[in-house]
């Protein structure tokens, strides 16, 4: 059944929503050797997608694809209500990007659902063995989108509900002039249907840029990921080794700024990877790995604790009070190269000042201030909620 052409629609255009009525495909089609009668159906949000198939992997796919042609940058985007059908681990069904319909070996970059959690899954090249990123996550009423810019392809997903995508990941693929998006589905066995039930589907020439752009600080072994989980209130995950010694490995969450401010944060909460994870308001010199910085970070050994290097390359030195980790209010004042930093508990009405540190924050330009996180094991993340960083001229 090697390309075999399949489209059926289950109910009349009149019960389609309009923004669903809008997208026609330019078909739907078995990619590489499949069994199984498979198909698409239009439901009256969105699309029931059903494939066998035995897998996509390797450098060779069996599927199911609910496919529309496009020829420029674009932004894909879906709700997955449900996946049912077939037990395989390793079913998976999501948004494709893919250089060829009638090759099983096509390049392609996909942001799918499995059996078990949500992975981003690439063949960078046409015949080259496919690579991928995955991790535990809900396998139904969860947001995937898939973005192409020039040869970049990033997904972004978020569970129903949440207030804004989460970037997830970013490959570099090449694809040809005229190249498909659209749905697949393979169940990881040739024998046994599985279906993606998906609504919302839109496909939009408008790029779509996430509003955050995290820094990974030295090697920490994984991407920062940050997200706006709710109005005003930010998660940032990052892995990293330290901050401390006369380098630093985290994820940093930050904005440029000069001049003398004062900049304050309320950290929700820390969810450490070890008792030496570490998070908290930092300003920087630069993104230099050993950069002159003043930082009031948190972890559950030391309570709340002020740490700086004065100059590049220099030794870190700390000062700890060993009190509170979550629902805080933090507070830098920068006056020249001198730092105050001060913390007071939310519901507490003065604040507390720790101390005053000095570091080369002036020798540039502008310096950075924003959420550093340090998870303290290389590879693993630990994860800080806060506010925004409120950053204002120094009184």
């Amino acid at each position: 059944m090697f390309g075999r052409f399949i489209l059926s629609f289950a109910v009349a255009v009149g019960a389609i929503s309009s923004a669903n009525a809008q997208l026609i495909p330019a078909g739907s089609v078995d990619i590489g050797t499949v069994t199984t009668a498979d198909s698409s159906v239009q439901t009256a949000d969105g699309w029931a997608v059903s494939g066998s198939g035995s897998d996509i992997w390797g450098t060779w796919d069996q599927f199911h694809y609910l496919h529309f042609n496009r020829t420029a940058d674009v932004t894909v985007t879906c709700l997955v209500n449900d996946f049912t059908g077939s037990d395989e681990a390793w079913r998976k069904g999501g948004i494709m990007f893919r250089n060829n319909i009638g090759e099983g070996r096509s390049a392609h970059s996909m942001i799918q659902v499995t059996g078990w959690g949500v992975s981003h899954q690439s063949r960078l090249n046409d015949n080259s063995y496919t690579v991928s990123v995955h991790d535990n996550y809900p396998v139904s009423n969860i947001w995937l989108r898939l973005v192409k810019e020039d040869s970049t392809i990033t997904s972004f997903i978020k569970r129903d509900g949440e207030f804004d995508f989460m970037q997830y990941h970013s490959v570099e693929v090449e694809f040809v002039d005229s190249f498909s998006v659209g749905i697949a589905v393979t169940s990881h066995d040739n024998n046994v249907l599985a279906t993606l039930d998906v609504s919302h589907l839109e496909i939009s020439d408008v790029v779509y840029s996430s509003s955050s752009s995290p820094t990974e600080i030295g090697d920490t072994g994984d991407s920062v990921i940050v997200q706006q989980v709710r109005e005003g209130v930010w998660s940032v995950k990052a892995a990293g080794t330290d901050i401390g010694g006369n380098a630093d490995s985290f994820g940093f969450f930050d904005t440029e700024r000069s001049g003398d401010v004062t900049a304050t944060l309320h950290l929700e909460k820390l969810v450490r990877r070890n008792n030496d994870s570490k998070g908290g308001l930092m300003m920087r010199a630069s993104h230099a790995v050993d950069a002159p910085h003043v930082s009031l970070l948190v972890t559950a050994k030391d309570g709340i604790t002020m740490f700086s290097r004065a100059t590049i390359g220099g030794d870190t030195v700390s000062k700890n009070v060993g009190v509170w980790h979550e629902d805080m209010e933090l507070r830098l004042v920068k006056t020249g190269n001198s730092v105050e930093c001060a913390y007071k508990h939310s519901s507490a009405p003065d604040w507390y000042v720790i101390g005053t540190a000095t570091a080369e924050l002036d020798s540039a330009a502008v310096f950075h201030v924003g959420q550093a996180v340090s998870s303290a094991d290389h590879g693993q993340h630990s994860q800080l909620t806060s506010g925004v960083v409120d950053v204002q001229p120094a009184l």
